[in-house]
């Protein structure tokens, strides 16, 4: 419960000269949902558009645990860029970053690496999209390294 209380905060500090930098930029609110070999997923991503194929921003995912299946609970929290490219109703992107992993299966385990998350939005309206997308986590630090989880999540864009 500590490292959650450290991870809230630290997150909380993190977003404040992102959210202050952003002033008069569009932003974007995703949230995600889907289910691995460990049952429901649930994330979201915060994205402040830096030009018009390019944005920053923040991610959360939260993976459930299944012991039987040997599948841990993870909770990831990071940064990434989004580069992304708008064809018709359609918007591909790609999404590198760098964040923290927090690796719950038969011990707790910080760790700490890349993701990387591709996918594809249609656009309903100017300021509602669903779409898919694969995200992938990676660790170099600590007892699990490689990749750590590798998932396809539905998600829902709001513009803001």
């Amino acid at each position: 419960m500590k490292l959650f209380a450290v991870l809230i905060t630290a997150l909380t500090l993190a977003t404040q000269p992102l959210a202050a930098q952003s002033g008069g930029r569009g932003k974007q609110v995703v949230v995600h949902a889907g289910i691995d070999e460990g049952g429901l997923v649930l994330g979201g991503d915060f994205l402040v558009n830096d030009t018009a194929t390019e944005s920053y921003g923040g991610y959360l995912r939260l993976y459930s645990k299944d012991e039987e299946k040997g599948a841990p609970a993870i909770f990831a929290l990071g940064a990434s860029g989004r580069g992304h490219v708008k064809v018709g109703i359609f918007e591909y992107f790609l999404s590198p970053g760098f964040g923290l992993i927090h690796h719950n299966l038969r011990d707790s385990e910080l760790l700490f690496g890349p993701t990387l998350t591709y996918g594809l939005t249609a656009d309903l309206d100017q300021y509602i999209g669903l779409g898919v997308e694969n995200t992938k986590l990676y660790s170099w630090v600590g007892e699990y390294k490689g990749l750590i989880k590798d998932t396809f999540l539905a998600h829902v864009r709001f513009r803001l």
